[in-house]
This record gives structure tokens, sequence and C-alpha cells, in this order.
């Protein structure tokens, strides 16, 4: 495993471990500070691991310049009657990213179909109330361990999907194997 995929796997074997944390916790302070670090983690590694798939995904024949900017996050001129990438950083939005994947490098369905979609967009809207708030947002042990297994299946679905096998950690479950 090259590092930076360890990095990726180590965020979120870090964020199953604050949930266990997390419930451990008998103060509702240490609690809520677990979930927060917990949520945050998880989301961190999913896009880790997005980024890792969509760097690998880049090598491949055949991509045209769209492919090249939605994989790499780059923006795009038209240049000469070309289109061309540009440094320039064009950032798209973590579930439009998934679904591109999806369809475009596997025959599997929308992820929008599959059961653990949902948890998935609610733990990105619980990510984003915590990154960007307005108000105050206190999550709970059973909204993370949703969202962690949402994050878990999304990346074993992506894993399958594009690499014809398991999320190296599936069978692990939420279990993680950090024991600080």
């Amino acid at each position: 495993m090259n590092p930076f995929d360890q990095f990726a796997t180590t965020l979120f074997e870090q964020a199953k471990r604050f949930l266990e944390k997390a419930n451990e916790a008998l103060e509702q302070e240490t609690k809520s500070a677990y979930c927060n670090v917990s949520l945050l983690l998880g989301f961190c590694s999913l896009e880790a691991h997005l980024n890792a798939i969509a760097e690998e995904l880049t090598i491949r024949s055949g991509l045209d310049v769209l492919d090249r900017s939605i994989l790499e996050e780059k923006d795009y001129v038209l240049e000469s009657g070309r289109f061309e990438l540009t440094k320039k950083l064009k950032m798209y939005r973590l579930e439009d990213r998934l679904q591109y994947i999806f369809t475009r490098f596997s025959t599997s369905a929308s992820p929008t179909k599959e059961s653990w979609w949902a948890d998935l967009k609610k733990g990105l809207d619980l990510r984003n109330r915590l990154v960007h708030p307005k108000l105050s947002v206190d999550l709970n042990t059973q909204q993370v361990r949703r969202s962690l297994e949402a994050i878990l299946e999304c990346l074993n679905a992506l894993y399958l999907a594009v690499f014809s096998k398991s999320y190296p950690t599936y069978k692990r479950s939420l279990d993680s194997k950090l024991t600080f």
C-alpha cells in the first residue's frame, strides 16, 4: 500500500476509534467532542480515498478534458479552439465526484440507489453543518455510526466498482485496530 493510501486508511481507523471512545465516554462534553472528531475524520478519509482512486483513474487512456477536470479537480479553458486543463483549482462536490466515478468507470448502478447513499448524504450534511456552522451542532453516536457505516459501504462499493475487489479493511466493519 502506498503512503497516501495508508494515510487515507489510517484516517478511517482514527474515525472508528474516536467513535469507540465516544461510546465509552461518560461525560456528554467528552462524548460530543469524540463524535465531532470521528465524523470529520471519517469524511476526510472518504475524500482522501476518493482522491487516491481519482489519481489512479487519470492513468487510464481515453480521458477527455472534462474527465480529467473532475478527477484532478482542475479548471479548464477554451484555448485556441481546444479545451485545456489549467493549474487552477476547480472543486466539485464530493457526491458529484462519487456519482461521476461510479457512472464513468464501472457498470454499477448509480450510487444514489444504494441503501447507504441516504445515510452518506445525511452525514455530509452533518459534516457541513459542523465545518460551516451557522447554528450549534450536537452530534450523537448513532448519527456518527450511521455516517461511518455509510462511508465504509461507499468505500467498499467504490473498490468493487473500480478495482473489482473489496475495500481492504471492509470485514473489520467499524472495529478499529487502534488502541489509543
